[in-house]
């Protein structure tokens, strides 16, 4: 039976409740983390925590917890689930009021939930490319936060599948900003780029080290900001997230990016981080 950790209790995850007056439940106002877990350990933990910290102060709200001791609750939480693959869910909220209202309250109690999902090891037994389409970005000017207010990124993502797609590739004033759930990339040009980290995108864990493992062997890669037309003509696109890793993109607005099957440069990137993920 599935576990969860719920303001300092270990319970069934079912039994996990939290009040109608819960400032996550009525606003929205809380932040979140998901982690993956290989062989029972936490990938990139200490850049998570410090994502984790850096949303709570965006939204100003003061951490319950030092960096070390969140480290310390999450890698328990792991240990108590029993799984060797998953993916941990934490999320931290203002807490309950007394009354609905848009001011923070003056000694808040932050709710904290961690939870543990196992990952099926077959999800990669079949790489099949997305497809994608084309969609406004409309979202807050603070994407950078990973926040539980996920209302816009949910219609965008629903949007996206009533066309027939798999996911969207957001534009902002003309440029590429990410998918509803991930970040993108292109290969133009021999070059692998992204766009830039700005408020408009998530700062992806995954996105760095995808980053960092280009530099490392050799693959030319830039951060840059991605016109639509440069997009469309894309000889490889692939999304990164912390549960799908990196995933190849076979279409954009119905029309193949490259052959439409996973590119050579997302094979590389594949590889390497198959491998780095487990050392």
């Amino acid at each position: 039976m599935p576990s969860a950790y719920l303001n300092g209790d270990w319970l069934p995850l079912e039994d996990a409740k939290v009040s109608v007056l819960d400032r996550g439940f009525l606003f929205g106002d809380g932040v979140y983390e998901v982690i993956p877990v290989y062989n029972g350990k936490l990938f990139c933990l200490e850049c998570h925590v410090v994502r984790l910290l850096n949303s709570l102060s965006e939204v100003m709200m003061d951490s319950p917890m030092s960096a070390k001791q969140w480290s310390s609750l999450l890698t328990t939480a792991v240990d108590k689930s029993g799984e060797s693959l998953a993916a941990l869910y934490v999320q931290v909220t203002r807490g309950a009021d007394v009354q609905r209202s848009f001011v923070y309250p003056e000694t808040p109690q932050p709710t904290i939930f961690i939870m543990v999902n196992p990952m099926s090891p077959s999800q990669r037994d079949e790489i099949k490319p997305l497809d994608l389409v084309s969609l406004e970005d409309f979202r807050w000017e603070r994407g950078h936060i990973k926040t539980t207010s996920l209302i816009a990124a949910g219609i965008l993502k629903n949007e996206a599948i009533a066309k027939g797609a798999n996911e969207a590739a957001l534009f902002k004033n003309g440029y590429l900003t990410e998918a509803t759930s991930a970040n993108l990339f292109a290969v133009i040009d021999g070059t692998l780029v992204t766009p830039p980290k700005s408020t408009s995108l998530l700062h992806g864990i995954t996105r760095d080290v995808v980053l960092e493992l280009a530099e490392q062997n050799g693959i030319a890669c830039e951060q840059r900001e991605i016109t639509p037309a440069e997009l469309r003509t894309a000889d490889e696109m692939f999304i990164t997230s912390s549960t799908m890793e990196a995933w190849p993109v076979g279409s954009l607005d119905g029309s193949k990016i490259g052959n439409g099957a996973p590119g050579i440069v997302w094979q590389k990137i594949d590889a390497l981080f198959q491998n780095h993920k487990v050392t």
